[in-house]
C-alpha cells in the first residue's frame, strides 16, 4: 500500500495540474469569447485557441475526482462522511465542468455564425448572442460554487486530520469561504462584493502553497490516524 508521504505527494502534483488546467490558464485563453460577437472566431488560431482550452477544462475537471481517489484510503480513516463529500463533489464539478464547456462551444459557434452572417442580421445575432451569453454565466457560476466548495472540503479534510500544516489548511478555509462569499453567492443572492478580485486572488495563493507543500513533505505519516485498540487475552492459570 502507498505510504501517506507518498499520497500527499502525488495530491501536491495534481493540485498543480489543476491549476494550470482547471482553474488559471484555460480561463484567461477563453476570456476574450466571453464577448462572443467581437471574437475573431473565424481566425484558425483563434479557433485552435479555443478548442485547446476547452479540452484543458476537461482535464481539470477529472483531477479533483483523481485527487478524491488517491486520497480516499487515507482521509476515509479520519472522516467517512467528508471522504464521501470529497467524492461526490468532485463527480459534480465534473458533471458541470462539462456542461460549461458546451456553453464556451456555444459562445465560440455564435461567434463563428456570426462571422459569416450578413451586416443585415446583426440585430439578430445580438439577442441571441444575449441569451447564450446569460446561460454561459450561470452555468459558469453554479459550477464555480460547486468547485470551490469541493476545495473547501479538501481544506476542511486536511485541517480536521493533521495532514498538512494546519494553519495553512486553516488558511485555505478561510480563503475558500471569502471567495464564496466574495465572488458566487453575490450572483445568486444579489448583494454587493467590495472588492472581488480582492475576495477570489487569496485562494489561488493558498491552493499553490498547499501544492507547494505536498510536493515537498506529502502528508504527515500517521498524524490523526485512527488506531485500532491492541486487546491483550490474559489466560487463566490451571
Amino acid at each position: 500500500m502507498r505510504s501517506a508521504t507518498a499520497s500527499g505527494r502525488i495530491i501536491g502534483l495534481l493540485l498543480l495540474i489543476h491549476m494550470a488546467t482547471g482553474l488559471i490558464t484555460p480561463y484567461i485563453m477563453l476570456r476574450p469569447l466571453s464577448a462572443p460577437l467581437t471574437f475573431p472566431a473565424s481566425d484558425p488560431t483563434h479557433a485552435f485557441q479555443v478548442r485547446l482550452s476547452v479540452m484543458l477544462l476537461f482535464v481539470g475537471g477529472a483531477v479533483p475526482i483523481a485527487i478524491a481517489i488517491t486520497s480516499w484510503p487515507i482521509v476515509r480513516q479520519r472522516s467517512y462522511a467528508l471522504a464521501v463529500w470529497l467524492i461526490a463533489l468532485s463527480i459534480a464539478n465534473f458533471s458541470l465542468q462539462s456542461v460549461e464547456n458546451a456553453g464556451w462551444m456555444s459562445l465560440f459557434t455564435l461567434s463563428q455564425d456570426y462571422a459569416a452572417a450578413n451586416a443585415a442580421n446583426g440585430n439578430v445575432y445580438e439577442i441571441v448572442g444575449a441569451a447564450v451569453r446569460a446561460g454561459w454565466k450561470w452555468i459558469h457560476y453554479t459550477h464555480l460554487l460547486i468547485l470551490v466548495g469541493w476545495m473547501l472540503i479538501l481544506f476542511v479534510v486536511l485541517w480536521h486530520s493533521g495532514l498538512v500544516n494546519r494553519i495553512l489548511a486553516g488558511l485555505g478555509v478561510f480563503t475558500a469561504v471569502l471567495h464564496i462569499t466574495g465572488i458566487t453567492l453575490p450572483q445568486f443572492l444579489a448583494y454587493p462584493s467590495p472588492v472581488p478580485i480582492a475576495m477570489g486572488m487569496p485562494l489561488g495563493f493558498v491552493y499553490l502553497a498547499l501544492s507547494m507543500w505536498l510536493i515537498v513533505k506529502g502528508f504527515a505519516e500517521g498524524d490523526g490516524s485512527i488506531k485500532t485498540p491492541q486487546v491483550e487475552l490474559s489466560h487463566a492459570k490451571p
